[in-house]
């Protein structure tokens, strides 16, 4: 009787523990999934602010001053160019 006690105490266990590993494999899963998210989301902002600045640095070179207006409204077309292409 307490050998049978024993083993399902033992077979409840083995389950715990497989659920556990379960949830850790997704857990690495989704982990890793949102860091690939993130690093193409680091690159497009890279990007975007590269270009957002060369545009800045093209307009004041040809005497033009961006004014923090239109640094926004840059910003919004651009985000908006990246998102769609």
């Amino acid at each position: 009787m307490a050998t049978l006690k024993l083993q399902s105490r033992l077979e409840q266990l083995e389950q715990h523990i497989q659920g556990a590993e379960a949830r850790l494999k997704l857990k690495n899963l989704y982990a890793a999934h949102h860091q690939v998210k993130a690093a193409e989301l680091r690159a497009r902002y890279k990007a975007l602010t590269e270009k957002l600045h060369a545009e800045i640095a093209n307009e004041e070179a040809h005497g033009h001053h961006v004014s923090d207006l239109e640094l926004s409204v840059r910003k919004w077309l651009d985000g908006l160019e990246i998102n769609m292409g």
